[in-house]
């Protein structure tokens, strides 16, 4: 019997210590490609007179530089021992030198994508085959950068094949009558899903509280407005005053790149779709951001309360009063049909955002979307529950127990069915071909090689949206 446990515990020492192996080995091979592309951007750097293109490279070669140190770090801590950087040098000194050679920024940007390109997908393979959680840890970290690597450099290439476009005139067929396809919006909605869902919990329950907090700076504004004029124009046409400045918030919002929770009932759910993305992800993404919105609600709130009429005025929170009170005095079916409009409208505006193109346009759809919502007193669950928050913490009769137990379910259901069934779901019904012919096409190395103007067109429109979300 002694014998037999001594052989099961050889055979775990023996497994450990081959897995441990494979983990340092791996992390080698890391470590080879991010000196790599670290110097490569160095050098890049010094040929370049773009000020803003060298200051992006250092930046890159300044991330490179942490993921050398971190892998480094993570092989000893193993048990192992890196390279020396001088061996790692002399090993890609042909390629290296040959890729320092290319002058032409266009040709670099393409030689740097395909790097970040790779990257992404070592990292990714590599998530398949650890199981050490300090070591996934690492490479999530780094993928998530290479992943923005990659987003600026598509961007920047695009920039430049736009500015050619301009000195030799317009390509003819180039742009399709009435703006993007359906299909081409949600591979867009893909890929920018896919960094959202990437992030640490950390950065949703910010991006959540913020945007908690930002929002309602729009009800402050349109409380005001609106509350300033009802006494001279009565309360039908003073609510049309208000709507008009109450998209402050979501202007606020989409600008800070902060996100409401019934925002991502479309960006990170088309991931999912895609299969690009975690259901368990989406989740998380879900619950934090929806925790981070109530939390920034609940603290402005309470700023509003113990500033009352020393900052806010007593008629604006008055007429908050109103607000809440009509929103809490919907009976059931009422109140989801409000909070399916509102969640229809602003997972509407995210797709709208994705299809558009140009700064006038995104604020016209932001502030339609904000005006809709407010003139119609639609319950979307973060903004109501704002005005709801504001009125219980001034005194007026309504409690916690209330908002919490039969507002926030029923609006939270109402928000998920408009948001999901009357846009997601559908959207992705009507290119659902479109989608499924996409996702079996392989491209020919030649293709890879070379960044089409349709691609790269692709590539700004997720840079684009994720400036605007």
């Amino acid at each position: 019997m002694k014998n037999q446990d001594h052989d099961i515990d050889h055979d775990i020492k023996v497994k450990g210590t081959k897995d441990k192996e494979n983990t340092i080995g791996l992390l080698q091979k890391y470590l080879v490609a991010e000196v790599a592309g670290r110097d490569l951007y160095v050098e890049q750097a010094k040929t370049l007179k773009d000020p803003i293109l060298v200051q992006a490279l250092k930046s890159f070669a300044s991330t490179e530089s942490g993921h050398i140190i971190n892998i480094r770090e993570k092989i000893a801590e193993l048990g192992g021992e890196s390279k020396p950087l001088h061996e790692i040098r002399e090993m890609q000194k042909g390629v290296s030198d040959a890729s320092h050679q290319v002058s032409a920024p266009l040709d670099m940007l393409r030689i740097d994508l395909k790097i970040e390109e790779k990257a992404i997908n070592d990292y990714t393979a590599g998530l398949e085959l650890i199981e050490d959680p300090g070591v996934r840890a690492l490479i999530e970290n780094n993928l998530a950068e290479e992943i923005h690597h990659s987003l600026y450099l598509s961007k920047r290439i695009n920039d430049i094949l736009e500015s050619t476009r301009a000195r030799i005139g317009a390509i003819k067929g180039v742009e399709k009558p009435g703006g993007k396809e359906p299909s081409e919006i949600f591979r867009a909605a893909v890929e920018v899903g896919q960094v959202r869902l990437n992030r640490s919990w950390l950065e949703m329950s910010m991006s959540g509280l913020i945007a908690g907090m930002n929002v309602t700076f729009g009800i402050i504004a349109s409380s005001y407005v609106a509350g300033s004029a009802a006494p001279f124009v009565g309360q039908n046409i003073a609510k049309i005053f208000g709507a008009l400045f109450f998209p402050i918030g979501f202007m606020f919002l989409m600008i800070g790149k902060s996100e409401l929770f019934t925002e991502n009932f479309l960006v990170p759910v088309t991931a999912v779709i895609a299969k690009k993305g975690k259901i368990i992800n989406l989740l998380k993404l879900w619950s934090l951001t929806l925790m981070g919105n109530m939390a920034g609600i609940f603290i402005f709130a309470l700023v509003i309360a113990g500033s009352l009429n020393q900052i806010v005025p007593s008629f604006v929170v008055q007429h908050i009063h109103g607000i809440a009170d009509n929103y809490m005095n919907k009976n059931p079916f009422v109140m989801i049909l409000s909070a399916i409009f509102a969640g229809w409208l602003i997972t509407l505006m995210t797709w709208l955002l994705i299809a558009s193109n140009g700064t006038l346009a995104r604020i016209f759809i932001i502030w339609t979307v904000g005006f809709l919502i407010y003139l119609n007193s639609f319950s979307h669950i973060v903004v109501a529950s704002s005005e709801i928050l504001i009125a219980i913490n001034t005194g007026f009769g309504i409690s916690y127990l209330s908002w919490l137990y039969y507002y926030v379910p029923l609006t939270i259901a109402g928000n998920m069915i408009g948001g999901l069934f009357f846009v997601t779901i559908l959207q992705y019904l009507q290119i659902l071909h479109a989608v499924s012919v996409s996702d079996e096409y392989e491209p020919s190395s030649h293709e890879l090689s070379m960044i089409s103007g349709a691609g790269s067109k692709k590539m700004e429109d997720v840079e684009n949206i994720e400036d605007a979300l």
